[in-house]
């Protein structure tokens, strides 16, 4: 492969560029900063037989940037080998903000309004409520208990989820997006690691930004981002934050799956540590007072979460 790679850096004029490997994320995506002189890109190596991941990064990229917001510019790719050369945003992700947070994350918040303000032209999977319920699956046993729960669930998802539902890049967290202050308004925001969006309630990249699964989002900043994301969409509030209660749990009980089985069967046990702030966030989700029913059915599931 190293060849090959070789070849693709060759063909694309960074040849002779220095590779260091960045942080990778949860999938089997590998990536490295190259740096040439004084000009750095990133080579994203990912697996050739993921075709379809590949091929939606390059889809949804060009759509994101046809509606002025800031995705990396492609390079270079290479579809049959996994290769993708990319622009550099740097290394100032929101992960890593401290003052600057709060200004940050009211422009991601921008960023989310004008996705639900264009849900046109999009052809992306859609989160139905048996859809959400079953990404949920991962976390959960085999048995009457989980089945009764998804039940309850697919119900109180079509009882809330009832809006249109609008473009979500699903994968939001602070980790993703980076921070492009000498640009302007939506170009500010740099996105990341799109090629899973879906079509989903209203809010659901919100939800996950403010209910990072890594870390603790203040609680200013995202009361600052929900009051501007409703007050733009002119979404009523307490039924809003039903709807947030909801999607959170849904995204966290799966999260609380995806990070065991990663832990388990692909050898990162760092993904552990993430857990109690996980299983938090779907408590306290189960604890809106809308929820009870639920909250009874996944009561027998919550020990084995929590241990």
């Amino acid at each position: 492969m190293s060849a090959l790679v070789q070849e693709f850096l060759d063909t694309n004029g960074w040849g002779n560029a220095t590779r260091v490997p960045l942080a990778g994320d949860a999938s089997a995506r590998r990536y490295e900063r190259l740096t040439l002189g004084d000009a750095r890109a990133v080579l994203m190596l990912a697996p050739p037989e993921d075709r379809a991941a590949f091929d939606a990064f390059l889809s949804i990229a060009a759509k994101l940037r046809a509606m002025a917001l800031s995705t990396p510019l492609i390079i270079g790719s290479d579809k049959d080998r996994g290769l993708m050369l990319l622009e550099d945003f740097g290394d100032r992700s929101f992960a890593t903000l401290g003052p600057d947070l709060m200004e940050a994350g009211l422009a991601a918040a921008d960023v989310l309004i004008h996705l639900a303000r264009h849900p046109e032209g999009w052809s992306l999977p859609a989160l139905t409520p048996h859809v959400m319920a079953e990404m949920t699956r991962i976390a959960l046993p085999d048995g009457t208990d989980a089945d009764a729960a998804l039940s309850e669930m697919q119900a109180q998802f079509a009882r809330v989820f009832t809006a249109p539902l609008v473009p979500a890049l699903r994968d939001v967290h602070a980790e993703n997006l980076l921070w492009l202050p000498d640009r302007l308004g939506l170009t500010r925001v740099g996105l990341l690691d799109f090629q899973d969006a879906v079509l989903a309630p209203p809010g659901y990249d919100l939800v996950s930004f403010i209910k990072d699964a890594r870390r603790d989002i203040p609680d200013d900043i995202a009361s600052a981002m929900t009051v501007r994301y409703t007050d733009a969409l002119a979404i009523d509030e307490d039924g809003f934050a039903e709807q947030c209660a909801l999607l959170s749990f849904q995204r966290n009980l799966r999260i609380h799956g995806v990070f065991r089985r990663l832990a388990r069967d692909r050898g990162k046990p760092e993904y552990l540590s993430h857990l109690p702030r996980v299983f938090a966030h779907v408590a306290d989700a189960l604890a809106h007072p809308a929820f009870s029913d639920l909250a009874g059915a996944m009561g027998p599931l919550l020990p084995g979460l929590r241990s």
